[in-house]
């Protein structure tokens, strides 16, 4: 996978390097909105059929994503990203009488891409992202409780774009993979530059 990402900066920027200019250094913040599939209500019927009872469900649809990150220009329509990205939690509640369980997960990684910009404000991205998804479990029986905690993580890729406007930014962002696993986050997101 490294060496996916290296051949494609090598592609975007083996052009734009070599008559690179003096960029400019920007620091900027996203905040944006992905929605999640917990698959909540596959584990209620599951949990269902194997008690033989009635199960209820509660569960988030979406979680909010932030982002800090750095850019750095290689021209004037090229630039670098390094950013820290991070959710809120998704959590999905099951219940039995007085019995309930819950699960809840978040991810937090970091990103690298080539940007490339338009001078009418548009731009596309594409790189790569380390991530981790870390997941808890609580089970709740009879007044009792037991918990458990686990983590996955991995690097895949990421692309997306949008558009800036001053020193504001509209953009959708698409990470793949996230935590090494078959889990997609894709968010929309407003991002302020300074």
């Amino acid at each position: 996978m490294k060496k996916l990402f290296v051949l494609i900066l090598s592609i975007l920027f083996s052009f734009n390097i070599a008559n690179a200019e003096q960029g400019q250094f920007r620091f900027g913040a996203e905040i944006g909105w992905s929605p999640v599939e917990l698959e909540a209500e596959d584990t209620a019927q599951a949990i269902a059929n194997a008690s033989g009872s009635t199960v209820t469900t509660e569960y988030d649809t979406g979680v909010f994503v932030g982002r800090l990150f750095g850019e750095y220009g290689l021209t004037s329509n090229a630039a670098v990203e390094v950013g820290y990205f991070r959710t809120t939690s998704a959590d999905a509640t099951y219940k039995i009488g007085a019995d309930s369980a819950s699960e809840s997960y978040d991810v937090s990684g970091f990103d690298i891409a080539a940007v490339l910009k338009s001078s009418e404000g548009l731009f596309g991205k594409v790189g790569m992202h380390s991530s981790k998804v870390d997941g808890a479990a609580n089970v709740t029986i009879g007044g009792t409780s037991y918990s458990a905690t686990g983590s996955a993580d991995g690097t895949g890729i990421l692309f997306g774009g949008g558009y800036e406007m001053d020193n504001m930014r509209y953009a959708i962002t698409r990470y793949d993979g996230v935590g090494g696993i078959d889990t997609d986050v894709t968010y929309l997101s407003v991002g302020f530059l300074f």
